[in-house]
């Protein structure tokens, strides 16, 4: 004798059965739509980076900065001092990226380093005058040596890829820890390669003003070729950079 399972007892039995994989799924589905709908939701609720005025772009999978740039009608040269961006080769998606508005001149937009970029161009002197002092290095000359370097701009950028008041390259900031866009940490670090070259130059500051522009290696170079004249050895850049630091 077989034994039928009342109409009333299969729609309980199908109802948990559904129950239970629901249990499953709602995970599943509550993930999905975070993934879809988070970054709207955030993007309202979040304050942004950027200084009002600006626009906000949030870089994606494949973007490079000189396509943000040329998106915006700007170049990349503004875009990477503006938002502190050290490489213009390493930004990743997700990072907030301020395009500056009319109004704005660089150096406020997005999160940088530890120290403020701003200030105005007698206080960044008056900073080098004290990291001067503090290594040992003649004030006045440091002093010309960053105003030839940057003119005392925190945002600077070079054709080369020199980076803030001090004109490091990425490679020489890291080196040094500092920040290139913090001008505090940039001109302390200055002035201590400045005096690290001073003594590897056995106290001369024009050859330490060569390492400075073009490396050690080149002025070692120049010596070897040309000896006591080994200024005329170096390239017609670095010559110049002596010449006007100097007189």
């Amino acid at each position: 004798m077989q034994w039928s399972v009342p109409p009333l007892l299969r729609r309980w039995q199908g109802a948990k059965v559904f129950t239970r994989h629901m249990i499953v799924l709602l995970p599943l589905v509550i993930l999905l739509l975070g993934s879809i709908l988070g970054g709207r939701l955030l993007g309202v609720f979040a304050q942004s980076p950027c200084a009002r005025g600006d626009a906000s772009y949030s870089v994606r999978f494949g973007d490079t900065l000189s396509a943000i740039a040329m998106r915006y009608r700007t170049t990349w040269q503004r875009l990477a001092p503006y938002n502190h961006i050290a490489n213009a080769n390493l930004i990743f998606p997700g990072q907030q990226v301020c395009i500056p508005g009319k109004g704005s001149t660089g150096g406020t937009g997005g999160t940088g380093g530890t120290g403020s970029t701003g200030g105005s161009h007698q206080h960044f002197v008056t900073l080098a005058t004290q990291d001067a002092l503090n290594v040992g290095l003649s004030p006045n000359v440091f002093v010309r040596q960053i105003n030839q370097e940057s003119s005392f701009n925190p945002s600077a950028v070079s054709s080369a890829g020199a980076l803030g008041i001090a004109q490091f390259e990425p490679g020489t900031a890291a080196s040094l820890g500092v920040n290139p866009w913090d001008p505090v940490q940039s001109l302390q670090g200055a002035s201590r390669l400045m005096a690290s070259y001073v003594r590897q130059f056995g106290g001369d500051i024009a050859k330490a003003l060569a390492a400075y522009n073009a490396g050690p290696g080149a002025v070692q170079r120049a010596v070897m070729l040309g000896g006591t004249n080994w200024r005329a050895f170096l390239p017609a850049e670095t010559q110049n950079y002596i010449r006007v630091i100097l007189g």
